[in-house]
């Protein structure tokens, strides 16, 4: 099967030939879309000379399920499915998904692949974001990075929850307040806390911070209301820091999000599926593209979400 992988530590990816991964105790998908994400480049800054390689790039699949392991029920072959994979990379014409260590659900009917395969990783992380904030009717929520695919659910969701939202971007700010945001400011352009902190004296009640520094993260205690709720999803939010200021605080990941489970998966489809949400998919690429497009994203070339075609 082709696939985009490092072949040994020190090597840059590269498109190449590898076997079908064999059978044992894993669900075999057949790979119709990959959604692309920063975290498939930043994972290439933390391989070792102890990484199992082949190492495949990619989490976010959507395709149909080939083999089902002994024992396990919920799919069959000939299922439409898609989710996060960590035991073999979706950057491949097949990937693996281990039961139980990675997430995957089925495929509503009118909902593609495409769309799909561009939610796992950026909805489930919205998701688990506004839910660990609990935001709900009323409250005023900022975004920042509002232009992006965990930015741009992130806004849809609060919006539909009954959410004040204040959005930072960096352009595109009528495309992010076509989506729900009810302020959007131009990061570029002015001072976003100042300008914050004069438009709500008294505070707003949570933050959801996709792209800032730490020091610029810990300037939200001026912003955000005792009782308040932070995550960052850079590892950017110092927890200890924030607790002096009676401000909840998480640095939100694979392992510290409760939604990355097949049930936050089967939320965001349903979401999808009945228009709460929409995928943004700024662009769609063949395989043989995958080099190209994550460049152009660790540059900060794309808005929405991209997709490759397998």
């Amino acid at each position: 099967m082709r696939a985009f992988a490092v072949r040994s530590f020190g090597e840059a990816p590269a498109l190449i030939d590898l076997s079908i991964p064999a059978a044992g105790d894993a669900f075999l998908i057949r790979v119709t879309y990959a959604g692309v994400n920063p975290v498939d480049y930043k994972m290439l800054d933390r391989l070792t000379t102890t990484t199992p390689f082949p190492y495949v790039l990619g989490a976010d699949f959507a395709g149909v399920v080939e083999r089902v392991p002994a024992g396990e029920s919920g799919f069959q072959v000939g299922d439409r499915v898609f989710g996060m994979t960590r035991s073999h990379g979706s950057y491949a014409e097949y990937t693996a998904i281990a039961a139980g260590a990675d997430a995957m659900a089925l495929i509503p009917d009118d909902v593609t692949d495409e769309q799909a395969a561009a939610l796992p990783v950026a909805a489930i992380t919205a998701l688990g974001s506004l839910n660990f904030m609990g935001v709900t009717v009323g409250q005023r929520l900022l975004v920042t990075g509002a232009a992006g695919g965990v930015g741009g659910y992130a806004v849809q969701m609060a919006h539909a929850r009954g959410a004040h939202v204040i959005a930072t971007v960096r352009g595109g700010v009528e495309e992010v307040r076509s989506i729900g945001a009810d302020a959007v400011y131009d990061a570029t352009a002015i001072d976003v806390i100042a300008a914050l902190h004069a438009a709500h004296p008294e505070g707003i009640d949570a933050v959801l911070d996709l792209v800032n520094s730490k020091d610029t993260v810990n300037r939200y205690t001026d912003i955000i209301k005792p009782g308040g709720k932070l995550v960052s999803a850079i590892g950017a939010a110092d927890e200890a820091r924030f607790a002096e200021h009676n401000i909840t605080a998480l640095n939100i990941g694979p392992g510290t999000n409760p939604a990355s489970t097949p049930q936050g998966l089967s939320e965001v489809a349903r979401l999808l599926a009945e228009g709460t949400i929409t995928t943004r998919i700024h662009a769609v690429v063949e395989l043989k593209g995958a080099a190209q497009i994550l460049e152009k994203l660790r540059n900060g070339g794309l808005r929405g979400k991209a997709v490759i075609r397998i």
